[in-house]
């Protein structure tokens, strides 16, 4: 347990102090005012509010399809993961939501990689939505070794009967590709940048960077609340996805070699469409899914 709380710690720690560290070195350095605005920042919170929630419902919803293939009645949308009815697999499928929505992160990566010219901005929608495919899930081995009881927790331990050893390497696994896989997508963000920005300066990296990932990251994150339902503490979900991830996307910056322009609509105006789209998937939560939909 002491472990595993170590490498948490340098979880949540490890990207302040890797940015005080580039906050001195580059401080010296100073970015031009022209290479972002607050359009790119409406534009990637609203479409990250958008991936958030569709990833939490098709998490919701492939755990329910996992009961629903044993017989079991569940419902769908609903504050706890209870069903009715009895099957020895039952406890295994409670880790289909999570195993669903990071093979979901897995295909929206694999389509980003086929769409790198792409110049609409859903092109950013499919990142958030494999961003989010992944750090929705990942994270929930290593709550489930801290929790027995989470969803994870009793597929893992309720039904696979995983040793502690075991869970103390998949726990500690699931921190290191938590901060590994949010620096990776740091350099992926910066190729919506402004195709005459000088990316060799790091202050030019890091300045975009709070545009599009983090400040769209909390702004985002706010927009999920309305989502969510009763009791609010279901309302902390979002923000701590956000505090896990985000901050190690910002803090690597820096680090991403010279990068291909791929994109700058996400740049120019604010779109609409995303906007429209968020209200309606929202009245769809709280009028259809909010009183739960038997399965």
């Amino acid at each position: 347990m002491v472990l595993v709380k170590f490498f948490i710690m340098i979880l949540l720690v490890g990207p302040i102090i890797w940015g005080w560290r580039n906050w001195v070195k580059y401080r010296g350095t100073s970015a031009p005012k022209h290479i972002v605005n607050y359009k790119t920042l409406i534009n990637s919170a609203v479409l990250y509010a958008l991936a958030f929630n569709i990833i939490f419902f098709l998490q919701e919803l492939f755990l329910v399809l996992g009961k629903k293939v044993l017989g079991l009645k569940a419902f769908l949308y609903h504050n706890n993961h209870f069903w009715e009815g009895e099957h020895p697999m039952t406890l295994l499928m409670q880790g289909s939501g999570a195993a669903a929505i990071f093979s979901i992160g897995l295909i929206c990566l694999l389509l980003f990689r086929f769409i790198p010219y792409a110049k609409s901005i859903w092109k950013l929608f499919v990142l958030w939505l494999a961003f989010h495919g992944l750090i929705q899930s990942i994270p929930q081995v290593m709550v489930a070794y801290l929790d027995p009881n989470t969803d994870v927790g009793e597929a893992l331990v309720g039904y696979l009967n995983l040793s502690q050893p075991f869970l103390i390497v998949l726990a500690i696994t699931s921190i290191t590709a938590i901060a590994l896989i949010s620096i990776w997508f740091s350099r992926r963000f910066l190729e919506f940048v402004y195709s005459d920005v000088d990316l060799n300066n790091p202050k030019v990296k890091f300045k975009y960077i709070r545009f599009i990932a983090v400040g769209a990251g909390i702004m985002g994150s706010i927009l999920v609340v309305p989502f969510r339902i009763p009791p609010m503490s279901q309302a902390i979900t979002p923000f701590i996805v956000l505090v896990f991830s985000i901050p190690w996307v910002w803090s690597a910056a820096p680090l991403s070699k010279p990068i291909a322009h791929k994109s700058k609509k996400i740049n120019e105006k604010i779109y609409w469409s995303p906007i429209l789209i968020l209200v309606f998937i929202l009245l769809f939560f709280q009028l259809v899914l909010a009183p739960g939909v038997e399965f």
